[in-house]
């Protein structure tokens, strides 16, 4: 393969591509491919080519494998550990996993909270996504008295004067131990679970209520319609034989006779 950006052409990234599919997962060649275009599109701007390789390129087609959805008894068991765990870092977990299934927000969302960005008044909480957007998402009661309880404590322990919302063991929480309490909560349950099954548990949750998915869009922090029909697509079967029974037009006619 060349090594030179200006000597790179569309039949190398294709064997790239070619290449990865082979060994790796669909969706890792497809977010390479994405991270290379935009590399390219840099170089272009930067006037390091002239043209990018990969102008006129599509990218890899994802396969339908939509990932399994928590159930509200799998979410219950993993939330019942906490509960009754007692201890400070129980209070906390539970905070954190009720703010993730309560929001759907990503990880570094959440992991990125400080203790400005939570308003418990209003119920709702301040999120910093992907580009530096920030928006607001809604908390219910459960939740806001799980951050209630967790912040007090919070106030007597050792980095209690970091911005940051969440403490670990020794100041303030990292990605790793972010990881680690999710993975050990749901294991206990029975479970393996990583952060974002909570996202797409969240999201069917909300429509299966009737939220718009434009709203739905707004609070998920998605700005493509591909990726709510990507995280939808799992239930989407489940939603419609649900709505298709509410709606049974023999029932309808039914109650038009009485």
């Amino acid at each position: 393969m060349p090594t030179r950006v200006a000597h790179v052409k569309r039949e190398h990234v294709e064997a790239w591509i070619t290449d990865l599919l082979g060994r790796r997962a669909p969706t890792t060649a497809h977010n390479r491919f994405r991270g290379c275009q935009a590399f390219f599109g840099w170089c272009v701007e930067e006037r390091e080519v002239r043209e990018s390789p990969m102008a006129r390129m599509k990218p890899p087609r994802l396969p339908e494998a939509p990932p399994p959805v928590l159930r509200d008894t799998e979410l219950r068991a993993i939330l019942a550990g906490c509960e009754r765990d007692k201890t400070w870092l129980g209070r906390r977990d539970e905070a954190v996993l009720r703010v993730f299934m309560d929001t759907g927000a990503r990880r570094a969302e959440v992991l990125g909270l400080r203790l400005e960005d939570v308003d418990l008044a209003r119920g709702v909480l301040s999120v910093t996504g992907k580009g530096s957007r920030t928006r607001l998402v809604a908390i219910g009661d459960a939740t806001i008295r799980a951050l209630d309880r967790y912040i007090r404590l919070r106030a007597c322990k050792p980095g209690a004067d970091v911005p940051w919302l969440w403490l670990g063991r020794k100041g303030q929480l990292g990605e790793t131990g972010m990881a680690g309490l999710i993975r050990a909560r749901g294991a206990a349950a029975g479970l393996a679970v990583h952060p974002h099954l909570f996202r797409h548990a969240y999201a069917h949750s909300m429509l299966s209520a009737g939220m718009q998915e434009s709203d739905l869009m707004a609070v998920a922090g998605w700005k493509s319609r591909a990726m709510l029909t990507r995280y939808a697509a799992s239930t989407r079967q489940e939603r419609a034989l649900k709505s298709a029974r509410a709606l049974s037009p023999v029932d309808r006619l039914s109650e038009s006779k009485r």
